[in-house]
């Protein structure tokens, strides 16, 4: 259940459970590239709307790209499926012909818009992360089916693939956000990457639109924090200050609602239920993806609840893009 408001808290010593507040400055510049990433026609439309509207009201430039190269690792499961062609077939001709066809589909759903129209040789996940790095990429738009678990399979591992290896915020649209999103759920954890994706998701939302701020307080979290004879009192008394705090920071327009809520329960059923109960349209998250842990255990929170796709998703990483392109640099990419 929702903890009551306590209105009057504040947060001492400028922090959040203990990290240093650095202010929510604003998530996405004001004028900023975006990366429209087309990887299959049928999801393509509400992903080109959403960009439209970035365009036309918060000052995306965007990049439209199709990946035209096989996903090997994945090549067993879309193979049925369009949105992929056989090495042999990417001539110079057919990377013009599929620009061409590329501008039109655009068009159809945008209108005639001046945007950056590119094809790439490389599957998927490379071509993305290549041209999200070389523009310096603000957000990654990418569409999402509305139905379909071999597809939600799919694009859930390009989608923690993009994040983990391009660091750049990516923003997953189902068929029914053709517009601004008018509520939206942040999963709060108070980590870095939680805070940017309440930062982010403020900055996208409609001017007459409702956010809830969600932190989950698990059993774990009793146990670890809770002092005897106190069982959860103190984890939900700061965990509802701090939440308080942050709305106070993210400056609600006008007409706009942001609220903060503790509830109780396992992370992604808590999280996906309420998201649920109050209807979101868009269901914002801070990566926790750790690589080394996410190739032993394959599994986290944020990814989990973005494999569900039952809404559109804006997953957010903590580090932002010239660190992971240094680390990138550093490593491996496998």
């Amino acid at each position: 259940m929702s903890s009551p408001a306590f209105s009057a808290a504040t947060t001492p010593a400028g922090e959040f459970h203990g990290i240093t507040r650095r202010g929510l400055q604003p998530a996405l510049d004001a004028v900023f590239p975006l990366l429209l990433a087309i990887t299959e026609d049928e999801r393509a439309t509400p992903a080109i709307a959403m960009t439209r509207e970035l365009a036309r009201t918060h000052g995306a430039i965007p990049t439209v790209l199709r990946a035209l190269g096989r996903d090997h690792e994945t090549e067993v499961l879309i193979q049925p499926f369009a949105g992929y062609v056989a090495e042999g077939l990417l001539s110079p001709e057919y990377r013009d012909e599929s620009r061409e066809l590329l501008q039109k589909q655009v068009t159809a759903v945008a209108g005639d818009v001046r945007w950056q129209f590119e094809v790439a040789d490389e599957p998927p996940v490379e071509a993305i992360v290549n041209h999200a790095r070389q523009l310096r990429a603000g957000l990654i738009v990418i569409g999402l089916r509305r139905h379909g678990v071999v597809h939600r399979v799919v694009v859930g591992d390009l989608l923690r693939s993009v994040v983990r290896l391009a660091g750049v915020p990516v923003l997953a649209v189902r068929p029914d956000l053709v517009a601004l999103p008018r509520r939206v759920v942040v999963a709060i954890d108070f980590g870095e990457a939680s805070v940017r994706a309440a930062s982010m998701a403020r900055q996208i939302l409609a001017d007459d639109g409702e956010m809830h701020l969600v932190h989950v307080v698990t059993d774990a979290t009793h146990r670890d924090r809770a002092p005897a004879g106190m069982l959860g009192a103190g984890t939900f008394t700061r965990a509802t200050r701090d939440l308080a705090s942050m709305v106070d920071d993210l400056r609600p327009g006008p007409r706009m609602t942001i609220t903060s809520h503790v509830i109780e329960g396992e992370k992604e059923a808590a999280i996906d239920g309420f998201a649920e109960r109050v209807r979101a349209d868009l269901l914002a998250l801070g990566s926790d993806e750790h690589p080394l842990l996410d190739r032993l255990v394959n599994r986290s929170v944020s990814m989990g609840l973005a494999r569900t796709a039952h809404r559109s998703v804006l997953v957010v990483p903590a580090r932002n893009h010239e660190q992971n392109s240094t680390a990138a640099g550093k490593g491996s990419t496998t």
